[in-house]
């Protein structure tokens, strides 16, 4: 049985450069990093547990207060996210919480991060936004809370 969530992951397209994106405009830590490490993930293990044979792996473990997001950069690479939406199946992301969305929103501007739409308003307290990382890989990002939870 599963007993609850591990970490969520994403692969991207240069570890660096999302790191750099997840640390320094999210604010995540890295905790782990296979390079830094002096790990390398590739072989027959790793190609039967990915079932992308002949690749190698490098992997960041980043950290923020109650989750855990893996990046992968597979070398060599698979396809890139083009013109993906919201709504196409088996598109994903992680949503984060902040206590000032606009602030964030204002951030993600200065830094050229793609942006959905400016924060909406779900319920008067609730404000809610989705963005892009560097691969286009969507991110939400919530001020309030939804009553969903």
């Amino acid at each position: 049985m599963i007993s609850r969530m591990f970490h969520a992951s994403f692969t991207v397209s240069d570890i660096d450069k999302s790191v750099d994106f997840y640390c320094n405009i999210l604010g995540m830590k890295l905790g782990f990093d296979t390079a830094k490490a002096g790990i390398k993930m590739g072989g027959p293990v790793c190609d039967s547990i990915t079932g992308c044979i002949g690749t190698e792996q490098r992997m960041a473990f980043l950290s923020i207060e109650g989750g855990v997001l893996e990046l992968v950069q597979y070398t060599p690479a698979g396809k890139p996210l083009i013109d993906n939406k919201l709504s196409d199946i088996g598109t994903a992301h992680v949503c984060f919480k902040t206590d000032d969305i606009q602030k964030f929103y204002n951030k993600l501007i200065s830094h050229g991060v793609s942006v959905v739409s400016e924060p909406q308003n779900l319920d008067g307290d609730t404000w809610i936004m989705y963005f892009r990382d560097p691969d286009g890989i969507f991110l939400e990002v919530i001020q309030g809370q939804p009553p969903v939870i």
